[in-house]
């Protein structure tokens, strides 16, 4: 009976609280369509279908300005014709296959019609039938558990043609408040950012569903929790004191045909402290919703990638590399290891020298990752006209995809063929399935593996899905493959352990990439220019990896690099990677460099570490010159290095 009546108690008490928390939020509209939105959290208003007002609770920050007249700045949906412009944005038509469509805004014209559909849940629907009968409407709801405001759209057309519904902030403070993306490696944006007006596509160059907006103690967050990787952007527009973001969701091509669209799920939330809130939030979501493979234990004990000689294979640099590195935890990524004039895409024949460099390698330790490309055909293989149906093509002009197609001077074009075609992928699973069983490689770095382009479905696969199934498909045809590839996105990152990072148009780089993905995924450097032969092009590389954590890789194009006093930063790179130093200060030359004989970590070499050397003496750390054992040597070194 106790029991009973404690049970009873405690759904009193929780129902209580449910109670509180659903009055604690308030949800409320006016005939114009304006919102006003409050919780626990946070304070929101929308004008015209556009957040134009949010205050933090929980910081007591305010992270809009007041909207200002006669403004040409853009946000989300838009009135243009009254004092206050809220920008493009609302709907997108396309009117005609093959040219960009027109983004129809709103207006006066454009009927406004109000509905509660719940406590807290309400829907605005503008509508006009000038030229084109057209609907947008606008879903604003509070979860009463997490207090998170979603927003859903919806569109119709009775033209048809639809391309996109968005969704905008706007009369964000460029001042007080970053912008934080999981966009080209990870990018911070704000008012000292040089682009004024800036675009990201989910998934190639906005790799997940996350927009962070940081203010002083805390902020605010958009996220979507579509898992179908539907098309998507983000879209940033600084103007003054004023800077706007807006949230699009995209139609599958062909658009001529489309009459409805509906947009991904959308969530706000605000937090206190630091980006790591909201980025540790969506990661745990992603974590689930995606169920990533995590690397084997020598992907995680990986020391350094070493871009190996393209061609022809030279053998002699092994023990050479041997000498500088601790071959059991370096990766050696070998691109020239077969001769497109034999094996064109995607057939690849190896060349004769690879079977005994292989074996040669694998006797040192090294573990060797061989390149492949994802979904490439070579327009001059027998294979190509049966693979051209499924070229993938541009989703507005129409033109075919691929590498260098239209170049007479390059002999090795590649088409981009779209992975939902299943013809296509039985063909590469089989042919890398055969090659894995011949020769035992480590991983395989799937070169364009992001490429994800808007194009129909084949078979009800979208590109997104496709992409995802040939992963899937080459890891079950090879088992023990570590499957790497060309920069890394949302809908990759839950197959391969192992991922190059661009470094391209990137000047305020930010970890936030890192962080979500890094516990499944580790980046390592994109064709890394050589710090002593290319020093100008070295450093923009160096700056963005330092940030990001990206895992030590250096190109050794011949031996000679290895023996060559005058390669300073390359061997002190190398020797840095030896003496276990972080991925930072590997990285980071001269301070690698600087801090050779600082054994004890403190910063600075002085007699602590002479004492720590001296007392090793005979034994295999703290080895400095990397002979394999402690002696007079390493004390030369300490003692050179005293400060």
């Amino acid at each position: 009976m106790r029991k009973v009546c404690a049970k009873c108690v405690y759904i009193l008490i929780l129902q209580f609280v449910f109670v509180s928390v659903a009055l604690a939020n308030t949800l409320t509209i006016d005939e114009a369509g304006n919102v006003l939105a409050e919780t626990e959290r946070y304070v929101a208003r929308f004008e015209y279908g556009v957040l134009v007002h949010f205050h933090n609770k929980l910081t007591q920050e305010t992270y809009t300005l007041a909207p200002q007249e006669n403004s040409n700045e853009q946000s989300g949906i838009s009135v243009q014709h009254e004092k206050r412009h809220y920008g493009q944005s609302g709907i997108s038509i396309q009117h005609e296959e093959g040219r960009y469509g027109r983004e129809e805004t709103l207006n006066e014209h454009w009927d406004i019609e109000t509905n509660r559909l719940a406590p807290l849940s309400v829907e605005i629907a503008y509508h006009n039938d000038y030229k084109i009968d057209k609907t947008v409407r606008l879903r604003i709801a509070i979860d009463p558990q997490t207090q998170d405001l979603m927003i859903h759209q919806t569109g119709t057309s009775a033209f048809g043609g639809l391309v996109r519904v968005m969704w905008g902030c706007g009369y964000l403070n460029s001042q007080k408040v970053d912008v934080i993306l999981p966009a080209n490696g990870g990018r911070v944006i704000n008012d000292a950012t040089e682009f004024s007006r800036r675009g990201f596509a989910y998934p190639e160059g906005w790799e997940a569903q996350l927009a962070i907006l940081q203010g002083q103690h805390g902020g605010f967050f958009i996220r979507s929790t579509d898992t179908t990787h539907q098309f998507k952007g983000v879209w940033y527009t600084r103007s003054g004191q004023h800077f706007y973001l807006r949230f699009e969701t995209d139609n599958l091509t062909p658009f001529r045909n489309k009459h409805e669209i509906t947009s991904a799920p959308w969530r706000l939330n605000a937090y206190r402290g630091d980006w790591q809130v909201p980025a540790e939030i969506y990661r745990n979501w992603m974590t689930i919703a995606f169920q990533p493979k995590q690397p084997p234990a020598w992907v995680k004990d990986l020391e350094a990638v070493i871009y190996a000689p393209y061609q022809p294979l030279d053998m002699s640099i092994l023990p050479l590399l041997a000498e500088h590195v601790n071959p059991s935890t370096t990766l050696l990524y070998i691109i020239g290891w077969y001769d497109p004039s034999r094996g064109l895409a995607p057939d690849y024949v190896p060349d004769p020298e690879f079977g005994d460099f292989l074996k040669a390698a694998h006797s040192y330790g090294f573990r060797v990752m061989a390149f492949v490309t994802f979904h490439g055909c070579s327009p001059n293989s027998p294979l190509y006209p049966e693979f051209e149906k499924y070229q993938l093509r541009h989703p507005i002009q129409g033109h075919k995809l691929g590498y260098q197609l239209n170049n007479p001077t390059y002999d090795y074009p590649t088409a981009y063929i779209n992975p939902a075609a299943k013809e296509f992928r039985k063909y590469l699973v089989e042919q890398l399935k055969t090659l894995y069983e011949t020769y035992p490689i480590d991983a395989l770095h799937l070169d364009i593996n992001t490429s994800v382009v808007n194009n129909p479905p084949i078979d009800g696969l979208t590109p997104a899905q496709g992409n995802v199934l040939l992963h899937q498909e080459l890891a079950a045809a090879m088992p023990g493959i570590v499957l790497g590839g060309e920069n890394l996105h949302e809908v990759t990152f839950r197959n391969v352990n192992l991922a190059q990072r661009w470094s391209f148009d990137n000047k305020q780089p930010h970890p936030i990439s890192s962080f979500l993905f890094s516990t499944w995924t580790i980046p390592y450097g994109y064709h890394v220019p050589n710090p002593d032969r290319e020093p100008e092009f070295y450093q923009p590389f160096q700056e963005a990896y330092i940030v990001w954590n990206v895992l030590p890789t250096i190109r050794i194009r011949a031996p000679w690099m290895l023996r060559d006093p005058n390669m300073v930063k390359t061997q002190g790179f190398l020797k840095s990677v030896r003496m276990g130093q972080s991925w930072e200060q590997t990285w980071n030359i001269d301070v690698a460099m600087d801090i050779v004989g600082d054994v004890n970590g403190d910063g600075v070499v002085n007699i602590q570490d002479l004492v720590i050397v001296a007392n090793a003496i005979g034994e295999a750390e703290p080895d400095l010159n990397g002979d394999g054992v402690v002696n007079i040597q390493d004390l030369v070194i300490v003692a050179n290095a005293f400060e």
